[in-house]
């Protein structure tokens, strides 16, 4: 019988639970609504019952588990197994997830990392990094965030929260970020971001677009279709912005590959040029030219990254 491994996925808005072999076969998986403003105990008793559900629908006993990995939002401490403060996760709090699910799964290796560190993982070993070297993972959605691997090792950081890419700056006198940072990468170049720019100049510039302040970039990216002036504009701007960001990551990493996920990357063919056309523009030729920017395979990273972690770190 193959190895099987459960891989824990915890976001904002729902977690993703799932059994995974240790070749990245996702045997069976199912999502449900986090709800953390019913608190910790609510969503960790919800992940229980799933664990046991998957479990017990592929006929597998709990001592058949290799290991439980869950990737979460940080902060959080990845060797304690706590999740600290995650701004997506109120009001959750120094919650003790590791040891929360080690009462009933006493035997099982459970770990914790962070999110963008386990996507990063996923695609790095079951999609499109699993021939490299030195691969970095950039998710471009709500927020933006990611990780990098070096020489065939996940950077965690000293406290789980190495690569915060959406917070490098690229302006410091510009956008107010969430973070309470001017000019991080992700008030220009998130998918939030977009959609802020958007009602922001909507209201003064002609577009097609809805003047009420209720435009999402899903809208950006449809109306840039139909030829939109504005749309266009900031479509355009999302590639310059991102190439900006994109150059910092080659400088500092010099990777074989980027690879972009994320919803904002389902349209990364409309600003994909002018990626391009923003690295021409700077130096370090020799390190652009060895690094490939494509879109990421596996949508499914940070449940498999998760699983991976208990044979991975």
């Amino acid at each position: 019988m193959k190895e099987i491994y459960c891989g824990v996925d915890i976001g904002g808005t729902k977690i993703n639970v799932g059994l995974v072999t240790k070749d990245g076969e996702v045997l069976i998986d199912e999502k449900f609504e986090t709800k953390s403003e019913l608190g910790e105990e609510y969503s960790i008793n919800n992940i229980k019952n799933s664990i046991d559900k998957l479990l017990k629908e592929k006929d597998f006993e709990v001592q058949d588990l290799k290991g439980i990995g869950i990737g979460s939002p940080g902060p959080l401490d990845s060797k304690k197994g706590i999740i600290i403060d995650a701004c997506n996760l109120k009001p959750w709090k120094n919650v003790k997830i590791v040891d929360e699910l080690k009462q009933k799964y006493k035997d099982i290796p459970i770990k914790l990392q962070n999110d963008a560190n386990v996507a990063t993982l996923g695609e790095y070993l079951y999609g499109c990094g699993k021939e490299c070297d030195n691969f970095v993972y950039i998710t471009v959605s709500t927020g933006v965030g990611g990780g990098a691997v070096v020489d065939h090792k996940l950077q965690i950081g000293s406290n789980s929260n190495a690569f915060e890419v959406g917070h490098t700056i690229i302006n410091l006198n510009g956008r107010t970020c969430n973070c309470g940072n001017n000019g991080c990468l992700e008030a220009y170049a998130s998918g939030t971001a977009i959609a802020k720019i958007a009602n922001e100049r909507a209201k003064d510039e002609e577009t097609l677009m809805s003047k009420d302040g209720d435009i999402i970039a899903k809208d950006v990216f449809d109306y840039a279709k139909k030829n939109d002036k504005l749309a266009l504009d900031i479509v355009k701007n999302e590639g310059f912005y991102l190439g900006v960001g994109l150059f910092n990551v080659i400088a500092l990493y010099n990777p074989d590959i980027i690879a972009i996920g994320g919803g904002v990357s389902n349209a990364l063919d409309m600003f994909y040029d002018e990626i391009q056309k923003t690295l021409d523009k700077m130096s370090l030729d020799a390190s652009k030219k060895a690094c490939k920017i494509i879109k990421a395979k596996r949508k499914d990273c940070g449940l498999i990254g998760a699983a991976a972690l208990s044979f991975y770190l």
